[in-house]
């Protein structure tokens, strides 16, 4: 598994939140190069790339998104027994939002927050044609640069790790697992987002004790690149609810 670590402070206040951020389908960590930029001030900003995409070798096997999740909490263990080690936010975008879920119910008393950007599989169009319709019309809203960012991680992954991650993600229902929750929930999404749409966040909200749904302006799937600050202020923003006195006031 590789590990990416955005560069910040030296060193920052003892247990200042660590913010774990879990790339979507075809993706990898650099999709989140500019979110990290505006969150690593508050606190450590983590993110790996999931089996078989970006730097991480593929498993020679289709993983589940339970299994996808498992990889990762080696290093979520890690961290919570570190020395001064402060809560940790989970952060997901699309597929990544159903791993982040998983994560979370595996280690309740790690896990003080989770984002969910863009989550899927809305039940409304829970198959490969629905699901590719939408991202076909995504993409014509999406900056220039943003398709670029994800048009080159989609090359470089390669069409069997794409195939293998699209039967992982239509095949686990997040609404299902949503219930058992415990941590506090945020399900963030662009305005205009065709792959999770306003009421599909409104479900998923209405799944779990404690939850927020809330929008970006002027945005649509891959929100987490084109609109970096917005998506950071927010994420500030819940993780000072939900971690109260961790999140400096930079």
């Amino acid at each position: 598994m590789h590990w990416w670590s955005a560069r910040g402070p030296e060193r920052h206040p003892p247990g200042a939140p660590v913010f774990v951020l879990v790339h979507g389908l075809g993706l990898s960590h650099r999709s989140f190069s500019r979110l990290a930029a505006a969150l690593v001030a508050h606190g450590p900003v983590l993110a790996p790339d999931l089996p078989g995409f970006g730097r991480s070798p593929g498993p020679g096997r289709r993983l589940a998104i339970p299994q996808l999740a498992e990889a990762l909490l080696p290093r979520l263990d890690a961290l919570a027994s570190a020395p001064l080690a402060g809560p940790v936010v989970l952060v997901g975008h699309s597929l990544g939002a159903q791993v982040v879920v998983e994560m979370a119910l595996r280690r309740p008393d790690v896990v003080a927050g989770v984002v969910l950007v863009g989550p899927v599989v809305d039940r409304v169009a829970p198959g490969v044609v629905g699901q590719g319709r939408r991202l076909a019309l995504d993409m014509l809203g999406e900056p220039p640069l943003t398709s670029a960012m994800v048009t080159r991680d989609y090359l470089r992954g390669g069409l069997l790790s794409y195939a293998a991650g699209t039967r992982s993600m239509l095949r686990h229902p997040i609404d299902e697992r949503l219930p058992g929750l415990a941590a506090p929930l945020l399900v963030l999404r662009g305005r205009h987002d065709p792959v999770a749409p306003a009421r599909w966040a409104d479900e998923l909200v209405a799944l779990v004790v404690d939850g927020e749904a809330r929008d970006v302006p002027a945005a649509v799937h891959d929100v987490v690149h084109s609109r970096a600050a917005e998506v950071g202020r927010e994420v500030v923003d819940f993780a000072r609810r939900c971690c109260p006195g961790a999140v400096s006031q930079v």
